[in-house]
């Protein structure tokens, strides 16, 4: 960009075609010269019309311009473009309890499909900070809030089943993850809960954890995931290897309801396979985005001392022109 600090001076420039009219067409018939260049005598002398008495007066309407573009003061700008985001905050939740291997999002089972899926939400949302908190008949935390996507990643990674936990602590869950946010300043703070069971355990019910919730302004997404009734689930057989045997896991997908009702996200959802688990992680990274705003401001540098250089060449010019090549002189 450019721009002219003292604009007003350019209305000078005007003057510039009145002084060549007066110093090429008015005085052309009183300006008597005795040139020294032998060119010019040449070119008298062979009848040829000389051009040279158009160049002093070229050069001077040149300094002319080069001098009242310095008055005017142009600068150069350069662009500098001033981001501001306000980003989401988001917790994942997600249940690590024994029934979590059941097969019935073939051909991975349930944690593995919710893994999945979720490390293509992580990856999808630069711009969020993520924390991650596993739970079975406790909840701890696999990864803080953070940037570091790659961290989250690996942690998502090294989820597995707890084999030895005896229930599921889906209201330890919700709260732990409400701990990783209680600091967070960000313009939205959400809470995905993927959980395929019923809250059996933990010192903390989900009713209580979602009213906690909603008095620190954060929403929670509550997922059950399963296809209902009976399922097939792994048991390990001391004669035949692993067994899928069908197996009833119960989910509370009422209890869930609820959750998302006390914080203002409407019904839980229900994922029965792997598209309809990715469908509503698709659907809540629409509902939850990261707002961005910009602005462009110049950083103005000044440049008339480049048209007083010029000016200041083409005045020397003259002077070596005058002094050396084509002096003009009086009679």
């Amino acid at each position: 960009m450019v721009r002219f600090a003292n604009p007003l001076y350019l209305l000078a420039l005007v003057c510039i075609p009145g002084y060549l009219y007066l110093e090429i067409v008015k005085r052309r018939d009183k300006r008597s010269v005795l040139p020294a260049s032998r060119l010019r005598i040449l070119l008298q002398i062979s009848g040829k019309k000389s051009y040279w008495q158009y160049l002093y007066p070229g050069i001077r309407a040149l300094i002319l311009f080069f001098l009242i573009i310095a008055l005017a003061r142009p600068q150069w700008g350069s662009a500098q473009r001033d981001f501001s985001k306000k980003g989401v905050d988001i917790a994942i939740a997600l249940d690590v309890s024994g029934s979590m291997l059941a097969l019935d999002f073939m051909p991975q089972n349930r944690l593995g499909a919710a893994v999945k899926v979720a490390k293509d939400f992580v990856s999808g949302r630069p711009n969020d900070r993520f924390a991650l908190v596993a739970f079975s008949e406790y909840a701890i935390t696999a990864s803080p809030l953070t940037y570091d996507h790659a961290a989250v990643m690996h942690a998502l990674d090294n989820l597995e089943v707890n084999l030895e936990a005896s229930g599921t602590a889906v209201g330890m869950g919700l709260a732990k993850s409400l701990a990783r946010l209680r600091d967070s300043s960000a313009k939205s703070r959400i809470v995905i809960l993927i959980t395929d069971g019923v809250n059996n355990t933990g010192e903390i019910d989900p009713i209580s954890a979602a009213r906690m919730a909603a008095a620190m302004g954060v929403k929670v997404y509550p997922i059950g995931v399963g296809s209902g009734g009976m399922v097939p689930f792994p048991y390990p057989d001391p004669f035949f290897g692993t067994r899928n045997i069908p197996t009833l896991i119960e989910l509370d997908m009422k209890t869930l309801d609820e959750i998302a009702k006390i914080t203002g996200t409407g019904t839980a959802a229900k994922a029965m396979d792997e598209n309809q688990l990715r469908n509503i992680m698709e659907e809540l990274d629409k509902m939850e985005r990261t707002e961005f705003s910009s602005s462009i401001r110049y950083k103005w540098e000044d440049r008339f001392p480049i048209f007083l250089w010029l000016a200041f060449i083409l005045l020397l010019l003259e002077f070596f022109l005058r002094s050396f090549l084509m002096p003009v002189l009086p009679e």
